[in-house]
């Protein structure tokens, strides 16, 4: 897999996070400075794009009273939300997110077509991750996007008592992406600067 940094603006790291600190802890203080269980505890805009209400080829989501936390999920996407796209079948769980995960850009604001305003970081998975849909909203594609829906890097429990599988973080980890012990500064050669991208072994 490979990952893209677009720009690392230190005003979204208050904490006075820096390149200096490794991914994990980065991503982990982008959530604590966004807004933790957005989904449903404030205003946001959100949706599908390239597609229709309940598929597209992206799915995108930001607060709009936090200016520090948004994502564009992109692959082949699809909710599965009976009655209103396909006949309730007991052997799917309703509300579950499902298909496939090229990629996830995280920053700041998603427009109304469907791209990250101010991005900060891309994560490309080479092989797509799969999410079938049998599989419920334990599905690695579900997992990852509810997390990010709810703030979470790190993937979020749901009202049903699902669980999480350890969200984008536990996604990257299995692809090939070093979390701990390495500085973003380390892992794209040495200082950072925009316009960067380093590749990984998946």
């Amino acid at each position: 897999m490979s990952a893209y940094i677009s720009d690392y603006d230190e005003v979204w790291f208050p904490d006075g996070t820096s390149a200096d600190n490794d991914l994990r802890t980065v991503l982990t203080a982008f959530e604590e400075n966004g807004v933790a269980g957005e989904h449903t505890d404030v205003p946001n805009f959100g949706g599908f794009f390239g597609g229709d209400g309940f598929n597209g080829s992206s799915y995108g989501y930001t607060s709009t009273l936090v200016d520090g936390f948004a994502f564009l999920a992109t692959g082949d996407l699809h909710y599965y939300f009976p009655p209103f796209n396909g006949a309730p079948n007991p052997d799917y769980t309703p509300h579950t997110l499902h298909g496939t995960l090229t990629s996830i850009t995280l920053g700041a604001g998603v427009d109304q077509a469907g791209n990250v305003v101010d991005p900060f970081i891309t994560f490309t998975f080479d092989d797509p991750l799969v999410g079938n849909l049998a599989d419920g909203r334990e599905n690695v594609v579900h997992d990852i996007i509810w997390g990010l829906m709810n703030g979470s890097v790190s993937g979020a429990d749901d009202s049903a008592g699902t669980g999480t599988q350890g969200g984008l973080l536990a996604a990257l980890q299995a692809n090939g992406l070093q979390l701990d012990g390495v500085s973003i500064a380390d892992l794209v050669g040495g200082a950072l600067a925009t316009e960067t991208e380093w590749a990984l072994a998946a």
